[in-house]
């Protein structure tokens, strides 16, 4: 059996902070001759308990980067409600011992059993009693504050994106399939590709300025990322107009880069203030272009 220098985490945004405890323990996986493991949730624990809070990436993104750090393995619990029932001790024999766990670290507030139970004392204690090398990550700071999920979701639902992307140390975006949507763009003059979010909830809300990569070409595009209140739809949904593109967006992978906010999401009165207001978009769109190109 395969042992592991591990961490666990949500690693939501998989931000600074994350990739250096990620870094951490690949360094370790060959100082050690062992190999690197992450072990993360889908979904979300706040997700699944539906607590007031949102994702910042989706699960392609996520994957994708832990694969480009050159982690070996990722193993994504799915987080219901038999999972959310086990004890501190289950979870640790299961999820670390029982993976062949030899090295761990995690960060200082990780908490992890049903309620909560189990910190990182509790963890210490259990390592030490298996066998397992035991360290507490320390927070990376970037200004003076620490670097954290809860502080790029703020920024992200603000439309500051260049704030975001120091802390994440990337730009904002998220990878998906187009798929079929209710055909809502006809009926305003405007084609969109519908991208799947797989039903998931992110924590932007608004129309937005983006370049969307499609087939290794960039187009700047605007953004529908939300509820359509105007249909009385309030599902989240991730719509994008490529500007200056022709072609059949349908079944095909986009990649969507978040460059500004154009405007917040309003509910209008009748499908031609929408209409009018969209015209009004492109328009500040193609002002905005020129400060990106």
């Amino acid at each position: 059996m395969k042992k592991f220098c591990t961490t666990i985490g949500n690693f939501d945004g998989l931000h600074i902070g994350h990739k250096a405890m990620i870094t951490q323990i690949i360094n370790k996986s060959k100082l050690l001759d062992l190999s690197s493991q992450v072990i993360t949730f889908n979904p979300y624990p706040f997700e699944h308990f539906k607590f007031d809070k949102k994702r910042i990436l989706g699960d392609r993104d996520k994957l994708e980067m832990l694969n480009d750090l050159g982690v070996d393995r990722v193993i994504s619990i799915d987080f219901n409600q038999d999972f959310s029932e086990l004890t501190a001790e289950s979870f640790f024999t299961k999820y670390i011992l029982d993976e062949g766990t030899k090295y761990l670290t995690v960060g200082k507030d990780f908490k992890f059993g049903k309620d909560r139970s189990g910190n990182v004392l509790i963890l210490e204690n259990l390592c030490k009693q298996n066998g397992i090398k035991f360290e507490v990550f320390e927070d990376v700071d970037q200004g003076g504050e620490r670097i954290s999920s809860t502080r790029i979701r703020d920024q992200l639902s603000k439309g500051n994106f260049e704030q975001a992307e120091r802390m994440l140390g990337y730009k904002y975006r998220i990878t998906g399939q187009t798929i079929s949507g209710k055909k809502l763009g006809r009926r305003i003059d405007t084609p969109t590709a519908n991208i799947e979010i797989d039903n998931q909830e992110f924590c932007l809300n608004g129309v937005y300025l983006c370049k969307t990569k499609l087939n290794d070409e960039m187009f700047f595009s605007i953004v529908n990322f939300g509820p359509k209140p105007t249909f009385d739809d309030y599902k989240q949904s991730l719509e994008a107009h490529l500007l200056d593109f022709e072609g059949n967006l349908y079944n095909q992978s986009v990649c969507v880069e978040f460059l500004c906010k154009i405007r917040d999401q309003v509910k209008f009165a009748s499908i031609d203030e929408l209409k009018a207001q969209i015209n009004k978009d492109k328009k500040t769109a193609f002002e905005l272009i020129k400060s990106y190109e």
